[in-house]
């Protein structure tokens, strides 16, 4: 007589990679949008402190 059971367990191995996996783009994803904040902040500092020093050369004032 054949033994049958009642799971697979090449299916729950799938399931359990899977889940692996989602936690690991699920990191990448937010590292880059940590990063993509980041790199925003420090453009926005940049260019304000180039406007700000651009105004203080056309006033005529020197830092």
């Amino acid at each position: 007589m054949k033994k049958k059971f009642t799971f697979n367990t090449k299916g729950y191995i799938y399931p359990f990679v899977m889940v692996v996996y989602m936690l690991y783009l699920s990191l990448i994803a937010i590292y880059t949008a940590h990063f993509n904040i980041q790199l925003k902040t420090l453009d926005n500092i940049e260019s304000y402190y180039e406007k700000q020093i651009q105004i203080l050369l056309h006033k005529g004032r020197y830092f």
